[in-house]
């Protein structure tokens, strides 16, 4: 048998196999028209080991088992899974007692399997085996068929129990290997929550789960979350599963948000916060017989964890109840649960101040911009997630998008800064491509960051496309806007290979584009400037950069400004409503921009005017809600440099007169506005033809 799977496999490498308790390392056979690889090695006195696996191995990487078919050097052992039997006409089979070890009972098999079993005489007995296939040249296609069956069944354990007990057998192999679209993580994120769903038997409840953003958590996550309390993990109790970071066991926790305490005070006083939080819950939900410390490991979150722990009961993965003694407790912890809603939320940590803005963290890094800029970067982000920054190069643009990311990341990398090549023609340069060769769809990194986000929506993450016009930006970007606008799928291929056929862009993924201009560059189309705020940086004086920094920082509801996942989509009549004050100057402004601007042909339509209106709310609840609203002509004065002179080019013949209309009206009134007019009028008299980005 093992020398003809060795003859069928078309790629040897050196690795691992893992397995709960230990692993093999030796040559990894893989063969590939069967999708499985294979392992050997004799263990003197005890068994020939065979270990079988799905994912294709790469030279020193560790694989997860899915299954061993094992056999006795010699006569009847059983406790040995696999064996060989014989038929009255000679012919030799591989069988399988249905022992899968790894805490999988006999009786999962028994019950899940949908193959062949047969009676055998076995020693001084008759037993039940599983017959895998008679020993010839097919015996390769008849144990890829059982290795595939072995694995439908343990993914298909639809107890919890059986879950939780995967996680804790394969995480720590698991960390070893690819984390985008690994079956473990897809058991976390989708298969857990939906038994959690169905136990709970209550549609309020939201549950999500976590194994990591791009790369495998130390701390993966299961949590229920009821909206009457919180939605997110991030700020308000909930109940989680919490899993160690070496795997030992897994702990059912009433829980406390930690991110955004974290972001807002740092790790040392987010720990003491968090842990006088909890003594207050404690306080008054008094439940006896239940952990108030946990101990979950020292890496990545682990500590902020440990210290926003309410209650919590531990299980070892060397002793993990009964299915039954699990969901009871579930219901216990949901009862506790539902009982804070009669309580009062502990302050967080009183007499200690908010931590670093995002202004702050920006200076801190030694990049001083307006704090103009930043709140229409911010702001802009809140009401569409695809912004346009332009100007000269060295102003900033790259490194505050990027810094952006950073500060959203608390330790884990969302945000990728993608490189754009002149040669970029087409959308496979985004999406990637199906290899009619092999017939392997080639991903790239923003398509695998893309599905990341998908998979996370819980946190924002920010692709930041730089200098994105050195091609032309429809050929290759075109399937991206279409997709934000319409929030339907991107088609990636029609073939049957098992790559998704199609992604969609999530309304946790941020686009950012940089843009230089300069005779290697391209334009933008109204197409794309459309769909877009466009941020224009300056350049700062050389005198007011080195004689110090006298801005002040931005004012106003930071946490809203600064939360792009807050997403600000309210209806024309909620607009109205709340600004009514300044809605008749709103309309009338709006309708002298369209009317100037339709003769030379660049009048907006409906998508600019509901993306300017809805900034301006945004901007209103930043500003704390005033009424009346004073200094609203700031931020109408943003969106007309950023949503509506943008599109504006063309010769003087053209432009002349409108350019100058439009300069007078704001003229007093709108500073930053009337200052690109009058730069643009100088520009077309000089070269006579103009446009917004230089």
């Amino acid at each position: 048998m093992s020398s003809i799977l060795k003859s069928r496999a078309d790629k040897v490498v050196e690795g691992g196999a893992g397995f709960q308790g230990g692993e093999e390392r030796g040559k990894v056979y893989w063969i590939s028209d069967l999708r499985i690889w294979y392992m050997y090695r004799f263990i003197e006195g005890s068994r020939h080991w065979n270990g079988f696996g799905t994912d294709e191995p790469e030279e020193g990487e560790n694989r997860t088992i899915i299954c061993e078919i094992n056999s006795p050097p010699e006569g009847i052992n059983r406790r040995i899974g696999g064996a060989f039997a014989r038929d009255p006409l000679g012919n030799y089979y591989l069988v399988h007692r249905g022992k899968l070890g790894g805490n999988y009972s006999k009786k999962l098999f028994t019950e899940k399997y949908r193959g062949e079993w047969t009676e055998v005489i076995d020693g001084n007995q008759t037993s039940e085996v599983v017959v895998i296939g008679k020993i010839d040249e097919s015996i390769p296609e008849k144990i890829r068929d059982f290795v595939y069956e072995v694995k439908r069944m343990k993914e298909d354990s639809s107890n919890l129990r059986d879950m939780i007990l995967k996680v804790l057998q394969e995480y720590s192999n698991a960390r070893n290997e690819s984390f985008t679209g690994h079956p473990l993580a897809k058991l976390i994120r989708r298969k857990i929550p939906r038994e959690l769903e169905r136990i709970t038997g209550d549609e309020r409840y939201l549950v999500r789960g976590s194994a990591g953003q791009g790369n495998w958590a130390t701390i993966p996550w299961i949590a229920v979350m009821d909206p009457q309390i919180t939605d997110t993990t991030r700020n308000g109790p909930c109940i989680v599963y919490l899993f160690r970071e070496d795997m030992k066991g897994v702990y059912l926790s009433l829980h406390q948000g930690v991110s955004d305490i974290n972001k807002e005070y740092g790790e040392k006083r987010a720990n003491k916060t968090l842990r006088a939080m909890a003594e207050e819950f404690r306080g008054q939900i008094n439940q006896e017989g239940l952990l108030e410390e946990i101990s979950l490991g020292k890496r990545g979150l682990a500590p902020l964890y440990e210290a926003g722990n309410i209650y919590a009961k531990y299980y070892p993965a060397s002793a993990l109840p009964s299915e039954e003694e699990i969901e009871g407790d579930l219901k216990l912890f949901l009862k506790l649960y539902d009982s804070l809603k009669n309580i009062e939320k502990p302050p967080r940590g009183k007499g200690i101040s908010l931590e670093a803005s995002f202004y702050d963290y920006l200076t801190s890094h030694g990049f001083y911009f307006k704090p103009e800029l930043v709140e229409n970067f911010l702001l802009a982000l809140k009401v569409k997630n695809f912004v346009i920054l332009t100007g000269n190069s060295g102003t900033g643009k790259t490194r505050l998008a990027q810094l952006y990311g950073r500060y959203l990341s608390e330790g884990e990398k969302r945000y990728l800064v993608v490189p754009v090549g002149a040669n970029w023609t087409e959308k496979r340069h985004i999406f990637g491509y199906l290899n009619i060769m092999t017939g392997e769809y080639q991903s790239t990194p923003t398509l695998d960051f893309i599905m990341n986000a998908s998979e996370d929506q819980e946190n924002p993450y920010i692709i930041i496309l730089d200098e994105m016009n050195l091609s032309h930006v429809e050929r290759y970007f075109s399937d991206f806007l279409s997709a934000i606008e319409s929030g339907e799928p991107v088609p990636l291929h029609n073939s049957e290979c098992d790559f998704p056929e199609s992604v969609e862009i999530p309304r946790n993924l941020l686009v950012v584009g940089t843009v230089n201009v300069d005779e290697t560059t391209y334009m933008f189309s109204p197409k794309v400037l459309d769909r877009a705020n466009t941020i224009e940086f300056e350049t700062t004086a050389p005198e007011e950069y080195l004689r110090g920094w006298e801005h002040e920082n931005p004012e106003g509801d930071l946490k809203f400004l600064e939360d792009p996942l807050n997403h600000h989509e309210p209806q024309i009549e909620k607009i109205r409503s709340d600004l009514e004050g300044v809605w008749d100057s709103l309309v009338s402004e709006l309708q002298f921009f369209h009317n100037a601007l339709q003769e030379p042909g660049f009048e907006f339509g409906f998508r600019v005017t509901e993306e300017v209106l809805r900034f301006m709310h945004a901007a209103w609840i930043y500003k704390g809600r005033p009424k009346p609203w004073r200094g609203w002509e700031r931020y109408m004065d943003a969106q007309i440099k950023q949503k509506i002179l943008p599109k504006i080019h063309g010769p003087e013949r053209l432009l002349k007169g409108t350019l100058e209309d439009l300069r007078d009206h704001c003229s007093g009134k709108y500073p930053a506005s009337e200052r690109k007019l009058n730069e643009m009028i100088e520009t077309l008299k000089i070269q006579r033809y103009v446009s917004f980005i230089r």
